[in-house]
């Protein structure tokens, strides 16, 4: 499917006044879709000929009206847009991901600057799709050094080669997507905006074992998924043993498997699904729990990806109590929001999805940290919760002694603020919101 070149053009043109850049050649992209926002496997939560081209220029930060004469920042956007892929009339569905993100940041840039403070200026390369050739950009692109700041890119090999990249040239990096742990070591420089499977997991530990005790509760997965199982042990917790049903990796179903022994009246029955890559799966237990249960309280809890599940009936969300985590939300609703989206349709002639929320927050954030610590702000982190349209950042220290001890030096600092939401008429949400 292709995005309408209008739609690129809404966004394009007032968000990218583009400087004259050599045409290039683009080779056939590998596989360059976003990564999920949720934790991916990795825990186990994007043109033939390699000319360089200049950073695509947005000067339009300083023409914002009512806007100081504070310092200048460069921030760099390390991002998808893929228009070499592009046809006649059309650019890749690929770069959709890319034109909403930068759309918010956009947005996100225009609020800074109008604060008088400081001025945000954006450095923004489209980046190509294979590890080859973003090692070239990074090795011999005119201007990548000049932002003090980057945010980007997405794909997971891509990250570990920008922050090896970033670690040496002591640069500080905002990692928007990628949720996963260990991917650079002794780099306090590079912060970690999508928690990592581990906070995913911890996080619904603590939710469930705030009212439920560890008898009660339930992990299920396949056998490829069990060293996930691990997240959820932590004997220095005091949280005793979860019960667990580890199914072979080949069956299909639940059909001779007795899940009512995990069943006892009087209490609520918890099951835990580190699972997301096959709807299949966890479709057949959610459909043999809802047949055996009978009059017994259960709640399941999943991963985000559950969300964007398309073949599971919403009744059996519903009926089981299905929660899941997530790292971002968006009420629709919030008046804060609704501004934004307003002012994203004014500026792009379309709606935003999630991914300019994310941007707008992460270019927000970014912001806010320099103008409060300048280059110093990593850190503050630790001590500096900052709260978006999506959701909070609260930040720790992934080191290499136990996790926020002090010990060790810092490997990278990650969010590990994440939501516990539950499935109500409308979707998911967080839990206690009735809207």
């Amino acid at each position: 499917m292709k995005t309408p070149l209008l739609y690129v053009l809404a966004i394009c043109i007032p968000l990218l006044s583009c400087e004259p850049a050599r045409q290039v050649a683009a080779p056939v992209s590998n596989k360059t879709a976003k990564p999920s926002p949720s934790p991916g496997a990795v825990d186990t939560i994007r043109w033939k000929e390699n000319n360089t081209r200049p950073a695509i220029k947005d000067d339009t930060a300083d023409t914002r009206r009512n806007m100081g004469s504070g310092q200048t920042w460069h921030i760099g956007y390390l991002l998808p847009f893929l228009t070499a892929q592009s046809e006649q009339g059309s650019v890749p569905e690929k770069s959709r991901f890319a034109l909403q993100f930068y759309a918010g940041a956009k947005l996100a840039m225009e609020d800074i600057s109008a604060e008088g403070k400081i001025r945000l200026k954006a450095d923004v390369w489209d980046i190509q799709s294979s590890d080859e050739d973003f090692r070239t950009l990074l090795e011999g692109t005119p201007g990548i050094q000049k932002p003090v700041l980057y945010i980007g890119p997405t794909r997971t090999s891509q990250v570990e080669i920008f922050a090896e990249w970033a670690k040496k040239n002591r640069k500080i990096v905002i990692s928007p997507e990628t949720p996963s742990s260990g991917l650079t070591e002794n780099n306090p420089g590079f912060i970690q905006i999508n928690p990592s499977l581990q906070s995913h997991c911890e996080a619904i530990t603590a939710f469930i074992l705030e009212k439920n005790s560890p008898e009660a509760v339930t992990l299920v997965c396949r056998q490829k998924e069990q060293d996930r199982l691990d997240y959820f042990r932590n004997p220095n917790a005091g949280t005793g043993v979860f019960q667990e049903l580890v199914m072979p990796d080949g069956v299909a179903n639940f059909d001779k498997t007795d899940l009512k022994k995990y069943l006892k009246p009087g209490r609520v029955n918890v099951f835990i699904m580190p699972s997301w890559g096959s709807q299949d799966f966890v479709m057949a237990f959610l459909r043999k729990l809802r047949e055996v249960k009978g009059t017994n309280k259960v709640e399941v809890y999943g991963m985000p990806q559950w969300q964007g599940f398309e073949s599971i009936d919403a009744e059996y969300f519903s009926s089981l109590n299905v929660h899941i985590s997530s790292a971002f939300w968006t009420d629709h609703n919030d008046d804060r929001v609704k501004k934004l989206e307003n002012r994203f349709y004014e500026m792009t002639g379309t709606l935003p999805d999630e991914d300019a929320f994310t941007g707008y927050d992460v270019t927000m954030f970014a912001g806010k940290m320099l103008l409060r610590y300048g280059l110093s702000f990593p850190e503050r982190l630790q001590k500096e919760d900052y709260t978006g349209l999506q959701g909070k950042f609260r930040f720790g220290n992934c080191t290499t002694g136990p996790a926020d001890s002090g010990d060790g030096e810092i490997d990278y600092r990650e969010n590990r603020e994440v939501m516990i939401l539950e499935f109500g008429g409308h979707g998911f949400r967080p839990v206690g919101n009735d809207r």
